[in-house]
């Protein structure tokens, strides 16, 4: 089904109240959790395991409440509602952290994909807008932070804007959603498990090299801020280029030009600024390319994405951590994930529905 056709207006409406909403709800989850730790509502052990439950639930629930969304049609609503709990997470920390905690992974979650799975749906099969979409993330962590960790984290000002942005996203107008029942079946997509797998092995590494490698110059305000804002840029444009000069070209090289920045320019500021910009280029295309041969799903596809974050992080808290730290198996790492992005999007190139992305 191809999407009714929408305006360039109402796209950019969507785009920037969606991304401005995603930034707001991840600032408000960081605080709150910062704030915890902040206040000594809970020990140093107890909030280790927060942080935790927080991360299993914020990315581990995502995939399953994709389907739920998918088969009820619901997006809207699940953006709503991933707001509202946020919303509450930020009234009732103080008291009751824990479920602070939970409703703030689960409307995390909630809010993700939903609006994801709008984005998708707002120039179908194209990387830009989801890259738009996703993108004020990272910033909004960034604030969210560093407003818990210096106690300046005020509840009042969050829950009026977050009050606004949902008035908006209530008022303006949604884009047609693709919710095909199409059965994902082998004669559709050449080697879908072989799509599937490759550019989820992807971005399974892509998260772990995010959590291992170490920036020792990050404690300097100014140049984390400068790191944030390459992470933006690089979410942000890297659907648009990989739009107009070609997925493969675009995603692919990017990766690959990466890896001497990140594995030999780490300790210089802004060689590691400029490879980090690089290295999340491919965010959007990884995103979209899932969503392509799961059509008719996509905050379930959405979800996905986010499971695979969920599992490259999982290393880091554990005893494997150590495995990681070396130079030559960053190299390695970060180069066996673009290999598997190229090969993933080799096949899907060739798929007879989707051909922009070579």
């Amino acid at each position: 089904m191809e999407n009714k056709k929408i305006s360039i207006k109402s796209i950019s409406s969507n785009l920037i109240v969606y991304g401005i909403t995603h930034g707001v709800v991840d600032a408000l989850c960081a605080a709150v959790i910062f704030s915890i730790l902040r206040d000594k509502i809970v020990g140093v052990q107890e909030f280790f395991g927060l942080v935790v439950l927080y991360n299993v639930l914020a990315f581990g629930l995502q995939a399953g409440l994709g389907l739920f969304i998918d088969y009820f049609k619901s997006p809207r609503a699940a953006v709503l509602s991933g707001c509202i709990l946020s919303g509450i997470s930020a009234l009732i920390f103080l008291h009751f952290p824990i479920t602070a905690i939970i409703f703030a992974g689960v409307g995390n979650a909630l809010f993700h994909i939903g609006g994801g799975s709008i984005s998708l749906n707002l120039t179908p099969g194209k990387a830009a807008a989801p890259g738009i979409y996703v993108a004020p993330g990272a910033l909004g962590l960034l604030i969210g932070t560093i407003l818990g960790k210096n106690g300046h984290f005020i509840v009042w000002p969050f829950i009026l804007i977050l009050l606004i942005l949902c008035f908006l996203i209530f008022k303006i107008r949604k884009p047609e959603m693709n919710y095909r029942n199409d059965k994902i079946v082998k004669n559709k997509f050449n080697y879908f498990e072989a799509i599937l797998l490759l550019v989820f092995l992807s971005v399974t590494i892509r998260s772990l090299v995010g959590f291992i490698v170490f920036f020792p110059w990050k404690l300097n305000f100014n140049l984390l801020i400068a790191l944030t804002i390459a992470v933006v840029l690089g979410k942000g444009f890297g659907g648009i280029l990989a739009d107009k000069f070609g997925w493969i070209r675009v995603a692919v090289g990017s990766l690959f030009l990466s890896i001497p920045f990140l594995v030999f320019g780490s300790n210089i500021p802004y060689l590691a600024i400029t490879g980090m910009f690089l290295f999340n280029i491919t965010m959007p295309v990884t995103l979209v390319a899932i969503s392509n041969i799961l059509p008719g799903r996509p905050a379930f596809a959405f979800g996905l994405t986010c499971f695979a974050l969920l599992i490259g992080a999982f290393p880091v808290f554990t005893n494997l951590k150590p495995l990681f730290n070396s130079s030559i198996t960053i190299f390695t790492i970060i180069f066996i994930s673009a290999a598997a992005l190229y090969g993933g999007l080799q096949l899907l190139s060739k798929s007879e529905i989707f051909s922009h992305n070579k």
